[in-house]
């Protein structure tokens, strides 16, 4: 229930922060355009509570429906304008002032995502160390000459602290098909060269998820140390305690916690032998895992919390975090729009769309593990709106801008009826998106 509360409570905030900031873009260049603005609302419907400013024309609501926007301005299409206004009725503008005032909602959701990041890097994150713990057999990363022990110094260049550091531009060349050039540290303090070659890489397979994982990198896995245990758990009932090292499980030995658990979700229902150094002893555990079913394929557990990662803080200085800031959102921003290319090409699974459920889940997962994560989260979704509404739909922004483009060509607006043919495909297709999304978000939740 604490779980829901906290997917209500950062959806909610995230989706107001945003949207403020989009419709904020509109307000703002409206105004320095010399257009008068009616209306400010963040939200749809019934207005809960508005007020004005005094020698302020704009009315600022707060809307029913926290699930959109607006920014109303005078334009003659829309009623009776006074003479004495019509110099600052929207309809009246050059072409230029208007296209720039219906651009600006997305490029202020850009501004903010780069602001947000840079914070984010001001303020420092906690990230593993760029160790490698383990190499899939024939992944691209085995093929490269990856080894277990290899410290990770160097990306095409790109000094390298920590393991996630450059993640967005493995995964912007990955999705390129690009060669990457990746420095390493062995064991013995030697170095060597290695080539991420991802011209043979299956396009179709590439997600959103960690792109070492998806090419078989992953970081050092910590031993099987007992950290924390579930109550009520065949641990808790069988005399592990925290600080425990287990050695072995049936005379086999256990390297790291990896190995622990494959064994243990192997094994539903049987009973192990596991012998644990405890302090200066070595005991003998016997645990039974209990069955879980998952996708109708039986699993053991035996209610262990995996012990922390060592990691160290990645902050920038002032400076420095603004062309990192700059460079992080455009490889994501590239990424979404490759990504969003491959689904309406089928390269791409459209399994990997999410809508509201799906983001108000992540943004409470988020909002719970503190302000850095909620902030990064903030960005993506940032970004995901802006390129949402430059889409070339009618009744987005992308839309208008399309009309607008019309009417540079031929030197006229496009006809009404024109307009309002597009208005009703831009709501067929926003429509069909929302449905993919919210299937994909149903899906997901009873998975």
């Amino acid at each position: 229930m604490i779980g829901f509360g906290y997917s209500i409570f950062g959806f909610l905030v995230a989706i107001a922060i945003l949207l403020a900031v989009h419709e904020f873009g509109h307000f703002w260049v409206a105004r320095k355009m010399g257009v008068k603005v009616l209306r400010f609302s963040i939200g749809f419907g019934k207005s809960l509570f508005s007020w004005r400013r005094k020698g302020d024309p704009t009315e600022y609501s707060i809307g029913l429906i926290p699930l959109g926007g607006y920014v109303k301005m005078l334009d003659e299409r829309e009623g009776d304008v006074p003479e004495s206004e019509q110099n600052q009725a929207f309809n009246r503008k050059s072409l230029s002032a208007r296209s720039a005032i219906v651009a600006a909602g997305p490029i202020f959701n850009f501004l903010f995502a780069i602001v947000a990041i840079w914070f984010v890097f001001i303020a420092g994150s906690d990230d593993i160390r760029p160790m490698v713990g383990h190499v899939v057999a024939d992944s691209v990363a085995e093929k490269a000459g990856f080894r277990k022990g290899d410290k990770i110094v160097d990306i095409d260049g790109r000094r390298t602290q920590t393991w996630g550091q450059h993640q967005f531009y493995i995964l912007h060349q990955a999705m390129k098909g690009n060669e990457v050039k990746v420095a390493v540290e062995n064991q013995d303090s030697s170095h060597r060269l290695l080539m991420l070659d991802f011209s043979t890489l299956d396009q179709a397979t590439i997600s959103s998820r960690s792109i070492t994982s998806q090419i078989g990198l992953w970081p050092t896995i910590p031993r099987a140390v007992v950290d924390q245990i579930v109550e009520n758990s065949p641990a808790s009932e069988s005399g592990l305690i925290p600080g425990d090292l287990i050695l072995e499980i049936n005379g086999d030995p256990v390297a790291d916690w990896s190995v622990m658990v494959e064994k243990v979700s192997g094994s539903p229902g049987e009973k192990l032998s596991l012998l644990i150094q405890r302090g200066e002893e070595r005991v003998i555990i016997d645990i039974v895992p209990k069955t879980v079913t998952v996708e109708g394929k039986q699993y053991g557990q035996i209610g262990l919390y995996r012990p922390p990662l060592e990691v160290i803080d990645l902050s920038y200085g002032p400076f420095h975090a603004v062309w990192a800031s700059v460079e992080y959102n455009w490889r994501m921003t590239a990424i979404t729009l490759r990504s969003l290319g491959r689904m309406l090409t089928s390269r791409m699974s459209s399994e990997n769309l999410s809508g509201p459920i799906t983001i108000a889940r992540l943004a409470g997962h988020t909002a719970e593990s503190g302000y850095i994560d909620f902030l990064k989260f903030l960005a993506l979704i940032s970004i995901s709106l802006g390129l949402l509404n430059l889409l070339p739909i009618p009744v987005l922004d992308g839309g208008h801008l399309v009309y607008f483009a019309i009417e540079a060509i031929i030197g006229r607006p496009p006809s009404e009826r024109f307009m309002i043919w597009g208005q009703q495909i831009g709501i067929l297709l926003l429509m069909l998106l929302m449905a993919v999304a919210f299937y994909n978000d149903i899906v997901r939740l009873f998975q």
